[in-house]
């Protein structure tokens, strides 16, 4: 419940780059002008939207009951690899999973045991 939550308030890069191209769901031009005011702020900055990581943000992680441990594992060792914020870590491979994984959930736990390997 708390994932539905986070996907309809927090709009993912990906989601809005499909806004700006006029392939989402969204056809009225208030909808439109809506969210992209809303996220206007990440738009401008881009790539520096994205953070460093930090001992801050992977307490956050670590703490968050919401996220399953073998996702949090993976998302720090992500933040490691591409030295990124783990929260946003954790919200990248949410976005992956949800949007672009094409497997099924067994290919998922098969898969993470090559994952190590590739990050490290």
């Amino acid at each position: 419940q708390m994932l539905i939550c986070f996907l309809i308030f927090h709009r993912s890069n990906r989601e809005l780059w499909t806004i700006l191209l006029g392939r989402s769901s969204f056809r009225e031009a208030a909808q439109i002008t809506e969210e992209l005011n809303q996220h206007s702020q990440r738009l401008l900055e881009g790539l520096s939207y994205y953070k460093l990581p930090s001992a801050n943000s992977a307490a956050k992680v670590k703490a968050d009951k919401n996220v399953s441990a073998p996702l949090k594992e993976l998302a720090l060792r992500v933040s490691k690899f591409l030295s990124l914020d783990e929260e946003q870590s954790v919200q990248l491979l949410q976005c992956y999973l949800q949007e672009d994984y094409r497997g099924t959930r067994d290919s998922v736990k098969v898969s993470r045991l090559f994952f190590p390997m590739q990050l490290c």
